[in-house]
């Protein structure tokens, strides 16, 4: 299953977070969570997923990685760049105190937030492929 293949299963509540765990290479959910967070950053960037499929898929991420299942492997630790990509996405889903009515927070804060993560986390191995 490819990683659009996966945001569309997360976007239909078709996959638990047990099933979900299951995906992982060898188990390393850490590995998993964050080239998964990677690659959804990287299609919402090269416009190929819209910004509510990201953020939905993230949200389900964020989720996941505050569940038991990943808590108890991961020693209670939310890793990056995971939750760096998950707060991008949140920044951009309300209109920020401060703000002006017409500033649009995809633009002002979950954009350069993107662009910052890739470059910084760039190197880092992207899955190209979930094995079921």
């Amino acid at each position: 299953m490819d990683t659009f293949e996966l945001i569309k299963q997360i976007d239909e509540n078709a996959i638990s977070f047990e099933d979900f765990a299951c995906l992982s290479e060898q188990g390393d959910l850490i590995d998993f969570v964050n080239s998964f967070s990677l690659n959804i950053a990287k299609l919402y960037m090269k416009n190929e997923i819209e910004f509510e499929l990201a953020d939905g898929a993230m949200n389900y991420i964020f989720g996941f990685m505050t569940d038991d299942i990943f808590m108890n492997f991961s020693s209670n630790y939310i890793p990056s760049p995971a939750i760096d990509i998950y707060d991008a996405f949140d920044a951009g889903e309300y209109q920020h105190s401060g703000d002006s009515d017409d500033t649009c927070p995809i633009e002002k804060y979950t954009k350069p937030h993107l662009i910052e993560v890739l470059e910084t986390y760039g190197s880092l191995r992207v899955m190209s492929e979930v094995t079921s």
